[in-house]
């Protein structure tokens, strides 16, 4: 009965050392995983204030223009219209752009704050026991 409780005691050890070695490996992974991700926001949220601010400026400019040449030149009806529909497409442009590198972030965002507290239940989960 004693062998019988010394082996079954040596495989639960046996088992929770694996299972302690893959949280590790796992939580290593996490750790790398989020790093790159932290570099990569960093860089987006570097990047994007100016290229926003640019496409504003450009947006601005072309408004400027447009109505500079409705005021003062009424009789080229369709070279007005193509620069409207440029500056509409400048827009939208910008808009496509904030959307596309918006969302993707903050859903990294959201699966690294999941992670996150996945791990720590974990491990508060582990340790209460």
């Amino acid at each position: 009965m004693e062998l019988m409780m010394t082996v079954s005691v040596m495989v639960i050890a046996v088992c929770m050392f694996f299972i302690m070695m893959a949280a590790v490996a796992t939580l290593l992974r996490v750790r790398k995983v989020a790093m790159e991700a932290e570099r990569l926001v960093e860089t987006v949220r570097m990047n994007l204030p100016p290229l926003i601010h640019d496409m504003t400026k450009i947006t601005s400019d072309i408004r400027s223009i447009v109505h500079t040449l409705e005021r003062q030149a009424p009789k080229i009806g369709d070279a007005f219209e193509s620069l409207r529909v440029t500056a509409r497409d400048i827009h939208d442009f910008e808009r496509m752009i904030r959307e596309r590198l918006e969302r993707p972030l903050l859903d990294l965002t959201a699966l690294i704050s999941g992670i996150v507290r996945g791990v720590v239940t974990f491990w508060r989960t582990l340790f209460s026991r």
